[in-house]
């Protein structure tokens, strides 16, 4: 990938890389709603209308008895529904239902990815999952995962939830410019942003979300450094705002921690009601 090259060449001005063993594969565990099982979870996979026109959008609701709520889950760039394993354990553990969409342009989801039509699809998937899933807005959890958290922010000072999980975010495209490169290699270095994509800000959206907040970052992430999930602690509105950074967490998987898990429930506990039966539909 274009980015994390450059970002190795740009460490390696510096000092030397190395690469272990472990580095060189990156395994990515696959499930369909074919071959999918887990205990007590069902799978729906189904499509919904993308926003201002007729494209279809593919999407997972995993659901289970006495759910908590339901997440709406926005993954990073690589993020494909049919490598969501990781995040499907993780987060239905903590008993609750699951939304996830596959981008425009991803998987069986038709059109092209763009940073405003991503933002309007949120709000669309949002509608779908109120409307007709009839998910009540009290017991749903907004996530984004990397770029996701761009989506989840926006989606969360547009409309009523009950929390907002931001994983591994970053502040701004300047931000991370600014983040990754040191000032000397700014001198000769800069990159160049679409207007769409430079005007984006987390450090913004997060000072008018007043929804509770929880941010988790890796101490370890060379993607979007735990830097920014600290700026965006500092800057968020929300009364209800905990910054949790893994040691030794790098920019995917740290739903596998203990520190991760820890964090999640006790935001789970504190902003859901407790589960009814009536809490959502299950078709």
């Amino acid at each position: 990938m274009l980015l994390t090259g450059l970002l190795l060449f740009v460490a390696g001005c510096s000092s030397p890389i190395r690469v272990d063993e472990q580095d060189v594969f990156l395994p990515k565990p696959s499930v369909t709603p074919a071959d999918f099982e887990r205990e007590g979870v069902t799978l729906h996979e189904l499509f919904f209308p993308a926003a201002g026109d007729s494209l279809q959008l593919n999407a997972w609701h995993l659901t289970q008895p006495d759910a908590r709520g339901t997440v709406l889950f926005f993954g990073g760039q690589g993020f494909y529904l049919v490598q969501s394993s990781g995040y499907i354990d993780a987060l239905t553990r903590h008993r609750m239902n699951l939304f996830m969409v596959d981008y425009r342009g991803y998987g069986k989801s038709e059109g092209a990815p763009g940073v405003r039509a991503l933002e309007a699809d949120a709000l669309a998937a949002y509608r779908f999952v109120t409307d007709s899933l009839g998910v009540d807005p009290a017991r749903l959890i907004v996530q984004g995962h990397s770029i996701g958290t761009f989506i989840a922010t926006h989606l969360a000072t547009q409309r009523d939830v009950a929390g907002v999980v931001l994983e591994n975010p970053a502040t701004t495209a300047e931000g991370w410019e600014k983040t990754v490169l040191p000032w000397y290699l700014r001198l000769v270095l800069s990159f160049e942003f679409p207007d769409a994509v430079r005007r984006v800000s987390n450090v913004e959206r997060v000072q008018a979300i007043d929804a509770p907040l929880l941010i988790v970052a890796g101490e370890e992430d060379p993607i979007f450094p735990p830097e920014m999930a600290r700026l965006l602690h500092e800057a968020a509105a929300s009364p209800v705002n905990r910054l949790v950074v893994v040691e030794d967490g790098a920019h995917n998987a740290l739903y596998d921690t203990e520190a991760y898990r820890d964090a999640y429930r006790r935001f789970i506990q504190a902003v859901l009601p407790a589960p009814t039966s009536s809490t959502t539909r299950t078709d």
